[in-house]
């Protein structure tokens, strides 16, 4: 039935209307068209989806919190939704790429429309690791201020469960965020630290019970329907991590996890590296902490 275009610098194809999937005929304000390049199966198949939105403008912490929970979502099968630009979308198609997963950008211009630099080089990867483009302008329409929040609305109509990692009051992910409540999707934010911009946002949604808020990847993994993925370790004969128990209440030196643990260095070490790698535990200035 579908028609891959792999290339970036191929024409994208328009979706014929009676092919379309229930989730873009709900879409309001309706949508007329809507062009394509890539894997189009990703409009059809049952994964689950999640859009992840957030400021152009991305702190450490975003982007740190972004590519620990999309790795662990794309490893289960999660399908990634966001709107291509610089920030927390790229961020997010990214990680989902380099983890495996699949992605589906939705652009604000035309779909033909060329990009430059590190844009074409991520628009490449996200076709090369069978993902999907889609736009609802044809050719070479270029972006205008109004496309962008019309571009929103299509990310919210193709998801299941809408991610606002970051943004300011009057942002773009507040749009994503309203358009999400309307079409009844569940919302949830990543609350963000007091004072700062890109945290006003998101922390007005949760505050004012706009958004429930995302604590882990298992508040993902319970909105979108799915068992929690939080592993588990296999340490010291227990089942859950004594070391991220102890880290969950503050920064620790190996020192003072070796004392109150009651474990050998080796044994604390070979669990740390482990942690490290999972993208659970950080270090920072001779001490760790508790990722997630």
């Amino acid at each position: 039935m579908t028609r891959r275009v792999n290339d970036c610098h191929n024409r994208g194809m328009e979706l014929e209307k009676k092919l379309w999937p229930d989730r873009l005929k709900k879409i309001r304000p309706r949508l007329k068209n809507l062009y394509y390049k890539g894997n189009i199966d990703l409009l059809f198949d049952t994964l689950p989806k999640l859009a992840v939105v957030g400021s152009r403008r991305m702190s450490d912490y975003g982007k740190r919190i972004i590519e620990k929970w999309v790795e662990l979502m794309a490893g289960r099968g999660v399908e990634i939704v966001s709107g291509f630009m610089y920030g927390v979308d790229q961020a997010a198609h990214k990680t989902c790429v380099d983890s495996g997963g699949k992605t589906i950008a939705v652009l604000g211009w035309g779909i033909d429309r060329q990009v430059a630099g590190m844009d074409e080089k991520l628009y490449r990867k996200i076709l090369e690791g069978d993902g999907l483009i889609v736009s609802e302008y044809p050719d070479a329409v270029p972006a205008d201020r109004w496309t962008f929040p019309a571009r929103n609305r299509i990310v919210v109509g193709l998801s299941d469960v809408i991610w606002v990692v970051e943004g300011a009051v009057s942002s773009g992910s507040m749009i994503t965020a309203r358009l999400g409540r309307e079409m009844g999707k569940k919302v949830l934010a990543l609350p963000g630290q007091v004072g700062v911009k890109v945290a006003e946002g998101v922390n007005s949604l949760i505050k004012n019970g706009k958004a429930e808020m995302a604590l882990s990847v298992n508040d993902l993994y319970e909105a979108l329907g799915m068992e929690k993925g939080q592993m588990k370790m296999n340490f010291g004969g227990k089942n859950d991590s004594k070391v991220i128990a102890l880290l969950q209440s503050g920064p620790r030196t190996t020192d003072e996890m070796v004392r109150i643990l009651n474990i050998s260095v080796t044994e604390l070490m070979a669990e740390l590296a482990y942690l490290g790698l999972m993208g659970m535990v950080e270090e920072s200035e001779g001490k760790y902490c508790a990722v997630v």
